[in-house]
């Protein structure tokens, strides 16, 4: 089976809204710790050690099958209505956000977030003589709220980097279920990369395919749905047992000449066991 990272990174370019196991929608925490929607954020630093295991495309290598040990390493910081949120639970590597505005169902953020490099010749050999895709810094907003036992969060987002000059958005619902110390969550979810935004990450342009071994593509708007079920149990007052099993398509790369490995969609599992500060 191929390296569990390589597949990652993969499949962070396949959607716009990556999740895999230990890479959750951005209410996954909330639905893990089952918090109160009156709540104020928490601040808390997570280290630990998962495994996952699953198969979708691949840049990088001709398996579609991956299995491996990853890092775990997240963390939050709130402070009057700012916050600063590491990887973790959420999609982008690095978020920054104000919440401007809070009621007793529904609160707005402004966000400002990167969503990590694209294909470079680090990525692989293949790529060595392709253009670097960098990182796009996306600013935008994003609306949560409380209907019943649900939580539902609408997300959008445009680079204001320059970089792919594109537009991302998402929309999630997700609810959990207690039973004694364990917590149950489901989350379904639907996010959407225009065409701008695509074809920065996945397409090659005229002048790439003259000087390699890549066919011209244009890549198109993107629209894929996911899926995830988990469960968390706190171990201890500072250690944490996570496990979680996601589905999600990935529309747009079926026809890729970047991908070594097609597949019309990823499905994987995976644990951690984390220390929170």
């Amino acid at each position: 089976m191929s390296s569990p990272n390589k597949v990652l990174a993969s499949l962070l370019l396949a959607s716009c809204l990556a999740t895999t196991p230990v890479f959750g929608a951005d209410i996954a925490r909330e639905l893990r710790v089952n918090a109160d929607e009156n709540a104020a954020p928490d601040n808390f630093l997570e280290f630990g050690l998962g495994a996952v295991a699953g198969t979708g495309p691949s840049l990088t290598e001709d398996e579609p099958e991956f299995a491996g040990f990853t890092f775990v390493v997240a963390a939050s910081y709130n402070y009057r209505g700012f916050f600063v949120d590491v990887a973790g639970e959420t999609s982008e590597p690095l978020l920054f956000g104000y919440n401007a505005y809070n009621t007793d169902n529904w609160s707005f953020d402004v966000v400002l977030a990167n969503t990590g490099d694209g294909i470079s010749d680090d990525t692989d050999d293949r790529f060595k003589d392709i253009d670097e895709r960098e990182a796009s810094t996306m600013f935008g907003g994003r609306a949560t709220g409380y209907l019943g036992e649900n939580i539902v969060q609408f997300s959008l987002k445009h680079d204001v980097s320059g970089k792919s000059k594109g537009i991302t958005a998402s929309a999630l619902i997700g609810r959990n279920w207690q039973y004694r110390n364990w917590n149950f969550h489901g989350l379904l979810g639907l996010s959407y990369a225009n065409d701008k935004f695509s074809n920065y990450y996945l397409g090659v342009s005229e002048e790439e395919s003259l000087r390699t071994d890549f066919e011209a593509y244009e890549a198109s708007a993107m629209l894929n749905a996911n899926a995830s079920i988990g469960v968390t149990y706190p171990i201890s007052e500072d250690w944490i047992f996570r496990a979680t099993a996601v589905a999600h398509t990935t529309n747009g790369t079926k026809d890729n000449p970047l991908f070594k490995t097609t597949r019309d969609g990823v499905i994987a599992v995976g644990a951690s066991i984390s220390y929170v500060f």
